[in-house]
């Protein structure tokens, strides 16, 4: 049964934090990031459809929006089929490419961190696979926090289809870096995964910096408005606060944004 709720006096999560998610209905989610005075995390130019084609005018034209929000900004990397951790030398040669060019792309735009997948894939049922991707891992890595580093632009490290926080959050330990951090997407825990979303807070430990957060009805990826879905997203956004951690946020919630905005009490701006 769908949660709804939420909406107090005070917004659930704080306006200087939060952003709304810039995919595909790019226009209508800049307006709604520029109504409501919060930021913006790009994800436009993650699509193939925008890599592959000449979207040079299409970006400047967002980059000159992007810098009028008033709140914080991010970007969001490719990450269809960019398996960085793959044996093959060939794919993770294009995923290198890939991420080179977000952080061109992240820069530009001013954003506080680029976000990648994990990229950990539960269903692979082989004995060695989650050695071979922690090894991998720790070999692709460094050179991209290095760039992180020179840039000064952050990576954070998103659960996709993870069944758990453990295998990204080893790769963090592992690292230690101030540049590479994890993403907690709230739904893609519910839905691949059985484990409740307290351990999914508490295993990514004090590497999380960056949430995701819509609702789904519990077994596809539907980034319904929050309170739409049968996630209880009071209860994760209250365990989220007690962390005491930086977090921002991003509502992926594409055309129930402005629903979404009411669930956690935040009001339009004149």
């Amino acid at each position: 049964m769908p949660h709804k709720k939420a909406s107090s006096k005070r917004p659930l999560i704080p306006r200087a934090r939060l952003m709304v998610a810039v995919a595909l209905d790019y226009e209508h989610e800049l307006r709604c990031a520029e109504q409501y005075g919060v930021g913006a995390e790009i994800q436009t130019f993650g699509f193939p459809q925008f890599i592959e084609k000449d979207s040079t005018k299409l970006f400047q034209r967002m980059v000159k929006q992007v810098d009028a929000l008033k709140g914080p900004i991010g970007c969001h990397g490719p990450f269809i089929d960019t398996i960085h951790h793959s044996p093959d030398p060939d794919i993770r040669e294009v995923c290198r490419i890939r991420y080179l060019r977000a952080f061109d792309v992240a820069e530009a735009l001013g954003a506080h961190y680029v976000l990648f997948h994990s990229q950990f894939n539960p269903i692979i049922r082989v004995p060695v696979y989650k050695k071979v991707y922690h090894e991998n891992s720790l070999r692709f890595w460094p050179e991209m926090i290095e760039e992180a580093e020179k840039r000064k632009i952050p990576i954070y490290i998103e659960n996709m289809f993870d069944d758990s926080p453990v295998p990204a959050r080893m790769v963090a330990d592992a690292f230690d870096s101030p540049y590479f951090k994890l993403c907690l997407d709230v739904a893609h825990a519910e839905i691949h995964s059985t484990l409740d979303i307290a351990e999914w807070i508490d295993g990514s430990g004090d590497h999380l910096r960056h949430v995701h957060i819509n609702d789904c009805m519990g077994s596809m990826d539907d980034h319904l408005g929050l309170g739409q879905g049968v996630l209880d997203l009071s209860r994760a956004l209250a365990l989220l606060k007690k962390t005491k951690l930086p977090l921002t946020y991003a509502l992926e919630t594409g055309k129930h944004t402005a629903a979404s905005m009411r669930y956690l009490g935040i009001g339009k701006q004149a």
